[in-house]
C-alpha cells in the first residue's frame, strides 16, 4: 500500500472546498493509501538521514470535522513512497532549510516537487527566463530603476514581493498616483529588498487564467475574475471562477514551459496568464484543482496521484 507524507500548513483554517492539498489527501485515502502529515517544524535531519515527526492523518469532506490524527511518530523519509512539499510561502530561510531535509530522502522516495527545483524556480522570478512569453519585467531593489522602468513602459506597473503567495503585497501603480513613491519604498523596504516589477496588463480586469500542468502537460484552465475593488484574481479574496479552454497562444506558452518544468521535476504547477502573457509560475503549493473539478473539468487530484506513483 503506497504511503504519502504531506508537508502542509496547519489544518485548522483551511477551506476544504478549495484546498488542493486536502483534495490530494482525500484522493489518496480513497485509493486505500496511507496518509501522513506534518508542518515544516516536523522535519529534521541527523547523520545524513532525513526524518519527519508526523501523524497518521484521516480526512473527510465534513466541514468542522475534516481531519483526524493518530499519535505523533518520528519516521525516516524513506518510510514514504511520496513526500508532497505543499507548505505555503513565505519562501524564506525556514522554507529553504526544510528543502535541505527533503534533499536527504532516499532515491526510492519521490519528493514533489524536487527540493532543488523549489529552490531554483522562484514563483515570481522564473518568468525572467521566458521574456518572449511574459510582459516587460524588471527584477531590482533600486527605487530609481523602478521609476525609470515605470516611465519606460508607459506609467502603469505592478510591483510584486518575491517571498509571498496568494497575491500578498502586490500593488499596481498608475500615472499620477501620489502614493507611488511611498509604495515603492514600502515594497522594497527602502531599497533593501528585491521586487519583481511588471508592465501593467489592462486585460487583468477580465481575469487571469490559472492553468494547471501535470508533468509539463496542461490539463485545464481556470479563469479567475477579480472583485471590482481589487486588482488580484486570487480565489481566497473573492475572485469568481470559470472553466475556460486555452487559446492557441496560451497553449503555446504551456508547450514552451512544459518540457522545462518536467525536466526540473515539477509535477504539479499552476501558471498564471493575463492577456495570454505569462505572469507567474507557481510551484510551491498551486491551487485550483477543486474548482476545476467542481466546474466539470478533469479530476486533477487523480492525475497527480497517477503521476506521483508512475
Amino acid at each position: 500500500m503506497p504511503s504519502h507524507l504531506f508537508v502542509v500548513d496547519p489544518f485548522g483554517p483551511i477551506d476544504i472546498t478549495k484546498d488542493s492539498s486536502f483534495a490530494l489527501m482525500l484522493a489518496a485515502q480513497g485509493r486505500g493509501h496511507a496518509v501522513w502529515s506534518c508542518d515544516t517544524d516536523g522535519l529534521f535531519a541527523q547523520s545524513g538521514q532525513g526524518f519527519a515527526r508526523c501523524r497518521p492523518t484521516r480526512v473527510q469532506a465534513l466541514r468542522g470535522d475534516h481531519v483526524h490524527f493518530g499519535p505523533v511518530q518520528s519516521q525516516p523519509l524513506g518510510h514514504f513512497d511520496v513526500v508532497w512539499m505543499r507548505k505555503d510561502p513565505p519562501f524564506d530561510m525556514q522554507y529553504i532549510a526544510a528543502t535541505y531535509v527533503l534533499d536527504l530522502a532516499p532515491e526510492k522516495t519521490r519528493v514533489l516537487s524536487r527540493p532543488e527545483a523549489l529552490r531554483s524556480w522562484n514563483e515570481k522570478c522564473s518568468i525572467l527566463h521566458y521574456p518572449q512569453l511574459a510582459p516587460p519585467s524588471l527584477l531590482t531593489r533600486d527605487m530609481d530603476e523602478i521609476r525609470r522602468f515605470q516611465a519606460e513602459v508607459g506609467g502603469s506597473i505592478v510591483v510584486k514581493p518575491l517571498a509571498f503567495s496568494g497575491g500578498a503585497g502586490i500593488v499596481a501603480l498608475h500615472p499620477g498616483d501620489k502614493n507611488s513613491r511611498s509604495l515603492i519604498e514600502i515594497s522594497t523596504a527602502g531599497g533593501k529588498q528585491f521586487v519583481l516589477v511588471q508592465a501593467y496588463l489592462p486585460e487583468v480586469v477580465l481575469g487571469d487564467k490559472r492553468v494547471i500542468l501535470v508533468n509539463g502537460i496542461a490539463l485545464a484552465g481556470l479563469l479567475r475574475i477579480p472583485p471590482a475593488d481589487d486588482l488580484r484574481g486570487n480565489i481566497h479574496i473573492g475572485a469568481t471562477v470559470e472553466l475556460k479552454p486555452l487559446t492557441p497562444a496560451e497553449q503555446k506558452v504551456c508547450d514552451v514551459l512544459g518540457p522545462d518544468l518536467k525536466a526540473a521535476g515539477h509535477v504539479f504547477v499552476g501558471i498564471d496568464l493575463i492577456g495570454e502573457k505569462l505572469t507567474e509560475i507557481n510551484v510551491t503549493s498551486p491551487t485550483g484543482i477543486q474548482e476545476i473539478r467542481d466546474l466539470g473539468g478533469p479530476d486533477i487530484a487523480q492525475a497527480l496521484l497517477d503521476a506521483a506513483l508512475a
